[in-house]
This record gives C-alpha cells, sequence and structure tokens, in this order.
C-alpha cells in the first residue's frame, strides 16, 4: 500500500525554523493582550463605551483625586467660588445626611461632584461622613446601593434627615437661577426644589 505523501513536503530544517517562528508569534500575541489589559488600572472598571478607565461601587473622595480623574476633579474644585453667604444661612448642616450617586464617565457628574465638596467642606461636613457611590451607564452599582433610591440621572444628591429623605438635587441645580448652594439652602428650609427631569416626565 503506498503512503499518502503531504500536500507540501517541509525539510526538516524549515520545519524546525517555522515552529519557532510560531511560537514567536505566540509570544508576541499574548504580550500585547497583557498589554491591554493592564490599561485599566487595578480597581477600576473599564468603560464600555469608551475603554476608559471607571470606578463602580461605594468609593471615598480620595479615588477622584488619583489618576486619571484628578485632572478634571482638580480643575473643577479648584475652580468654583462657593457662595459662602448661602452655606452660612444653613442651620446646623450636619444634622442631615448627604449621598451622592454619580458616574465617572458623565460629565455632570464631573462638573458638580468637586463643587459639592467644596461646598460640604465649607459647611464644615466631613467627606467621610458622605455616601458616595459610582454607577455605571445604566445606573447600577456591583453591590446594589441605588436599588430603592429612584436614581435616573446622575449626580444625584440625596439630603436626608432622621433617615426620610427631605430633598435632592439631580444632574444640576434645580433652574438657570439656582445654584447648588440656593438648592441646598431651600431644602434646609423645608421647600425642597423640583428636579430639572420632573418636568419631561
Amino acid at each position: 500500500m503506498t503512503k499518502n505523501k503531504p500536500f507540501i513536503e517541509i525539510e526538516p530544517k524549515w520545519s524546525k525554523r517555522i515552529n519557532i517562528f510560531i511560537l514567536i508569534l505566540a509570544a508576541i500575541s499574548f504580550g500585547l493582550f497583557n498589554l491591554n489589559s493592564s490599561d485599566i488600572p487595578e480597581g477600576m472598571f473599564e468603560d464600555p463605551k469608551t475603554g476608559k478607565p471607571m470606578l463602580l461601587g461605594k468609593i471615598t473622595i480620595e479615588e477622584l483625586q488619583q489618576e486619571p480623574f484628578n485632572e478634571w476633579y482638580q480643575m473643577e474644585f479648584d475652580g468654583y467660588e462657593v457662595d459662602t453667604e448661602l452655606t452660612n444661612a444653613i442651620s446646623d448642616p450636619g444634622q442631615y445626611t448627604y449621598e451622592v450617586y454619580l458616574g465617572t464617565w458623565c460629565g455632570d457628574s464631573r462638573r458638580e461632584l468637586p463643587r459639592m465638596e467644596k461646598i460640604f467642606t465649607e459647611m464644615g461636613i466631613d467627606m467621610s461622613n458622605v455616601l458616595i457611590v459610582t454607577l455605571d451607564r445604566d445606573k447600577i452599582s456591583p453591590n446594589g446601593e441605588q436599588e430603592g433610591k429612584d436614581i435616573r440621572y446622575v449626580p444625584t444628591l440625596i439630603v436626608s434627615k432622621d433617615n426620610q429623605e427631605i430633598g435632592r438635587i439631580v444632574e444640576s441645580p434645580s433652574s438657570e437661577t439656582a445654584t447648588l448652594e440656593s438648592d441646598l439652602f431651600e431644602i434646609s428650609l423645608g421647600i425642597p426644589p423640583v428636579p430639572n427631569y420632573s418636568d419631561t416626565e
């Protein structure tokens, strides 16, 4: 019986070289895969829309002051001037609890959260006592902190007293003439402003 010959005969010396070449290609591919994977720092997540790092879940303010978030965070923080007349008019701001839900991928969140921190600092509120939760584009946190909070848009700042919500600021101040400080002042008076989206829903 005649043994079938291979379609292409390769000399042993070339066969060895081809095998080495294949191993080199595999090593390069593996290295490129690891390089792409390491683009997202440990403890962060990849934004499926942009491929850039984002935070998810409960965080501290210090995590937003590290790369790659610190550039936009510090710029907004430094550029904002607090209306101290209004913050000083808020009686005992420490009697309230504050929760902020945001997305590090969101332009409104990037603008408003640094301003909120500056306002809270002026009010004597320790940021370690402010719950900060970062959400994905579906407004979901891995541990579900947003559940039952009716988070439609980010950022959402919820102000509570005695475990009862007394007001919230959604996306931005409640009107073109309002500010974060004026909205917080109205909340403290028991006349919380209506969120922007309420007129369209």
